[in-house]
């Protein structure tokens, strides 16, 4: 397995809607690959909880949710799943903001992601296919489901820079800043 380069703000890669793929190329031997190799660059990276074939290169269909303990919150469960021609059947409730950033898109000087809020629903309901082709149907909630709704954007060309004003991102280390006063006051108050 390898560390796969992420594809830069700027490529147009990033704006295409992603080609969906069958079984029998989900099963072959390089998307099976691909798809380790994707896992093993959301393990390997400090940042990030999720990244999508268009953001190595690859226009296909394909996200790695990968939730795992970052610097800006230290307190996520580890959470990783594939999923494949990703489509959200159903949304409930409202949409909440929360933040998010992107490796791909827009990364300051020490390449660290820029941060926003976004709003996004707490709850979803999706449709994909593994990453042995079996089709799988989940009600998904809270922090998963914010990343699932980012990483489908992916698949759709779309970056979360467009549901937001430019004005409102964030440097990560405002982003960490502003977290831990969050979770300091939190503990205060119990």
């Amino acid at each position: 397995m390898k560390i796969l380069k992420l594809t830069a703000a700027n490529d147009r890669i990033l704006r295409k809607k992603c080609r969906r793929l069958t079984k029998t190329e989900i099963m072959s031997a390089k998307v099976q690959s691909l798809i380790d190799d994707i896992k093993y660059t959301c393990d390997k990276k400090k940042m990030g909880v999720g990244l999508s074939a268009n953001q190595v290169g690859e226009s296909i269909a394909i996200s790695v949710i990968a939730i795992k303990p970052t610097p800006g919150r230290p307190n996520l469960e580890v959470f990783d799943k594939v999923c494949i021609n990703t489509e959200i059947i159903e949304t409930f409730g409202k949409k909440q903001p929360m933040w998010e950033g992107c490796q791909s898109t827009v990364v300051d000087e020490n390449g660290q992601p820029a941060m926003a809020k976004v709003p996004r629903f707490t709850k979803i309901r999706i449709k994909y296919l593994d990453r042995n082709g079996d089709e799988q149907d989940e009600i998904i909630e809270g922090f998963v489901a914010h990343v699932i709704q980012h990483e489908t954007d992916h698949l759709n060309g779309v970056l979360f820079t467009d549901l937001i004003n430019e004005v409102d991102l964030v440097s990560y280390k405002e982003f960490a800043r502003q977290s831990k006063l969050l979770t300091n006051n939190v503990h205060k108050e119990k």
